[in-house]
């Protein structure tokens, strides 16, 4: 009976803290299992006069892909591409339900010379927060350079 007693107790002990922990004011209104909704945007930039870098963008909502824009509000579509960056800055941003977006890109070099740089920033913002930051730096060692990096608003890798 006290082994009945105490699960019983036990029991009511994790539903009320579990309550009392959920209804904390600090809470997200706008929270999708541990993503902010919201304006979520990446910013890659980097010398790439040397090097071919190539970028993919994609974002989901909470009804599935988000629509993706440049900075300007012009629509990209539901993913976006930047094969061969011609400029040294890229962006990329979803609407204002926008719930999680990434960016993956590749750097490749194939000349032969040594000691040519790039270095890759890329940012993503939540809100217009900073939620992530990637630095990569790469340098030809005379031989065919090829490297991949991917950031999202939730995680970096």
């Amino acid at each position: 009976m006290k082994r009945i007693k105490l699960s019983v107790w036990s029991i009511m002990v994790l539903c009320l803290s579990l309550a009392l922990v959920s209804c904390g004011d600090d809470d997200h209104k706008n929270d999708h299992h541990g993503m902010r909704t919201g304006i979520h945007k990446i910013v890659q930039s980097g010398n790439t006069e040397d090097f071919e870098v190539n970028l993919v963008f994609g974002a989901t909502n909470v009804n599935g892909p988000a629509r993706l824009y440049d900075e300007n509000g012009e629509y990209l579509g539901d993913s976006y591409s930047v094969g061969k960056m011609k400029s040294n800055r890229v962006s990329c941003q979803t609407g204002q339900d926008g719930f999680f977006m990434t960016c993956s890109g590749s750097a490749t070099s194939t000349s032969e010379e040594s000691g040519k740089r790039l270095k890759v920033t890329i940012i993503a913002y939540v809100n217009g927060e900073e939620t992530n930051r990637l630095v990569k730096e790469y340098t030809t060692q005379g031989e065919i350079l090829m490297e991949n990096f991917s950031l999202s608003t939730t995680s970096v890798e």
